[in-house]
C-alpha cells in the first residue's frame, strides 16, 4: 500500500502537494550505549494551516521518547499558525501570548521545535499565510522566526534546537 505523507487541503479537499510518488525508508534502533535525555522535553510541531503532516518526524520522535518519560516530563504539541494577513498576524500573536501562558516557566531540559511549511519555489523566503487577495505572502527567515516566536515565546528559543 502506497503512503503519500506530503498533502494539503484545498478548498475543504485533501489533494498532494507533490505529483511525485515519495518514498520514506529508515531505521530507528537503539544500542546499549544509546542514552535519553532523563529531564523534561518540550516538543512544539508548528504547522502551516490545512498542512497534513500525519507520520512526520516530529510525532515519530514523541513515539519513541514516550517510552522513556511519562505525561509530566514529556509535552507535545501540534501548533497551527497562519500570519499571511495583518489581522491573522493579530490573532496569532494573542494565541501566541496564551501558547506561552499555558507552556509555563522555562522547566524545560530540552526544547525542540519543528516547523512544518510548504513552498513551490527557493527564494530564500519563508512561506507565511495567504494574503487578503489569496495570493501567498512569503517573509524572509529572520522576519518569520520573529513572527512565529512573538512575545513570550521568544525566551523559548534560548538554548532550543529548531527544524525547519
Amino acid at each position: 500500500m502506497l503512503y503519500f505523507p506530503f498533502t494539503q487541503t484545498v478548498r475543504g479537499n485533501t489533494v498532494l502537494a507533490s505529483n511525485e510518488l515519495t518514498f520514506i525508508r529508515g531505521m530507528c534502533e537503539r544500542t546499549s550505549k544509546s542514552q535519553v535525555c532523563g529531564g523534561p522535553i518540550l516538543i512544539i510541531h508548528f504547522i502551516y494551516t490545512g498542512l497534513n503532516v500525519r507520520g512526520g518526524v516530529p510525532h515519530i520522535l514523541n513515539m519513541a521518547l514516550e517510552e522513556y518519560h511519562s505525561e509530566n516530563t514529556l509535552h507535545y504539541l501540534d501548533v497551527v499558525f497562519d500570519f499571511g494577513t495583518h489581522c491573522k498576524l493579530c490573532l496569532w500573536w494573542s494565541e501566541a501570548e496564551s501558547l506561552a501562558a499555558m507552556i509555563g516557566e522555562d522547566v524545560f531540559q530540552q526544547k525542540i521545535f519543528f516547523i512544518s511549511i510548504h513552498s513551490k519555489v527557493t527564494c530564500g523566503d519563508l512561506f507565511a499565510g495567504k494574503g487578503e487577495d489569496r495570493s501567498d505572502v512569503a517573509v524572509r527567515p529572520e522576519e518569520f522566526m520573529n513572527y512565529l516566536f512573538s512575545g513570550s515565546l521568544q525566551p523559548l528559543l534560548e538554548e532550543s534546537t529548531t527544524y525547519q
